[in-house]
């Protein structure tokens, strides 16, 4: 009788502890919606670096992309003090810094996920002298358009895969 106690106890406890938590404390919970096709997109050439990539900031700097043509992918990152997340666990493959860049591929790459975080040994890009892309805007670069929202960047390719990133959020759809 103790025992069927004890398992009644036991997962009482566990159902009434798990309803605690929400879905909405995820950390893609506050991903910005995909940005309408009436979006203002801005002139791309006007963010194109000496490299030939197309770099911007959000929201002064906190977070930045480096959108490619070719091949065409882009990378979002941000400082690590600018984090304020939980950073997710560092596979066992990654020798870098897990968790501040985010890459998102126009089509499947040949290795890996199409949005997933990029292992890094340093920043992909510098943003130093980089325009703002301001919010409620977009930029396209080949098959992926870039759209900030407030402090928060999202991109998306054609295939309806995304990235989004900002200090408090982050998201990845495959």
């Amino acid at each position: 009788m103790r025992k069927l106690l004890v398992l009644v106890t036991v997962l009482v406890t566990t159902f009434a502890l798990s309803s605690c938590s929400s879905g909405t404390n995820k950390p893609n919970s506050n991903v910005p919606d995909k940005p309408p096709a009436s979006v203002h997109k801005v002139n791309a050439a006007d963010y194109q670096n000496s490299y030939g990539s197309y770099v911007f900031r959000i929201a002064g700097g906190t977070v930045w992309c480096t959108l490619n043509g070719t091949p065409n992918f882009v990378v979002c990152e941000q400082n690590e003090v600018d984090v304020s997340y939980k950073i997710p666990e560092t596979p066992s493959s990654c020798q870098g810094a897990w968790g501040y860049q985010g890459r998102l591929w126009a089509n499947q790459p040949s290795m890996g996920k199409i949005a997933d975080w990029y292992c890094a040994g340093g920043l992909y890009s510098d943003p130093a002298g980089a325009y703002d892309l301001p919010s409620g805007s977009a930029i396209q670069v080949g098959e992926i358009t870039c759209y900030a929202s407030d402090v928060v960047v999202r991109c998306d390719n054609l295939n309806g895969q995304y990235l989004a990133l900002g200090s408090d959020v982050y998201g990845f759809s495959n």
